[in-house]
């Protein structure tokens, strides 16, 4: 199995567009080839402004009706690893990028990144615990097919990131370092303030 996947990840950058086969072929693209782009609601997860807790964040990303959960997988890392919205932070150490993903039919999701995300970690527990469940948590979340991911550091199964969590297995989703959406209510009022 890891030699299929190690293949997998090296020919992960010979990846092409069926889009732009077909225009290379002479062949027109009709309406009903055309994809239809929908907004779906994701939660992503960012640190928290005291950097305490990690906090969803509610975000549409655009998916293609009939994508496949590699394809949508790859949107989600993509966007979480992107940049946090203010005044939240990202849990990912700058120039961490996605190498290669891939899913396998009993819902393990394989997740390739650079070795940015462990030559630039700051290190401590907590945020190496918010670097992998906000990965996790949001694969696990938005991708009905993936029930846990298995993070890869350039192409290579790891101990750590930094020293801590434990990666030597693929990992559930654990919701304990998440703050609870807060919920909004309208005060009570009195019935008559004079009585």
């Amino acid at each position: 199995m890891l030699a299929a996947l190690a293949l997998f990840f090296a020919s992960a950058g010979e990846e092409t567009d069926t889009l732009a086969e077909g225009a290379d072929r002479g062949t027109e693209e009709t309406p009903a080839d055309t994809p239809t782009l929908e907004r779906d609601t994701s939660s992503l997860f960012f640190v928290a402004e005291d950097g305490m807790s990690l906090v969803t964040h509610e975000e549409d990303l655009p998916l293609t009706i009939g994508d496949d959960s590699v394809t949508r997988a790859r949107i989600v890392v993509a966007r979480q690893l992107g940049d946090a919205p203010s005044p939240l932070a990202s849990p990912f150490p700058p120039g961490t990028e996605l190498r290669a993903i891939y899913v396998t039919l009993d819902g393990v999701a394989f997740v390739d990144l650079n070795l940015d995300v462990t030559r630039e970690h700051g290190g401590g527990s907590l945020d190496e615990l918010f670097t992998v469940y906000a990965l996790v948590n949001a694969l696990a979340t938005n991708i009905p097919e993936i029930s846990a991911v298995q993070i890869l550091i350039d192409g290579r199964e790891v101990d750590t990131l930094a020293g801590h969590i434990d990666l030597r297995r693929p990992l559930e989703p654990n919701m304990k370092w998440v703050n609870p959406p807060q919920q909004h209510t309208e005060p009570e009022q009195d019935e008559d303030p004079e009585e």
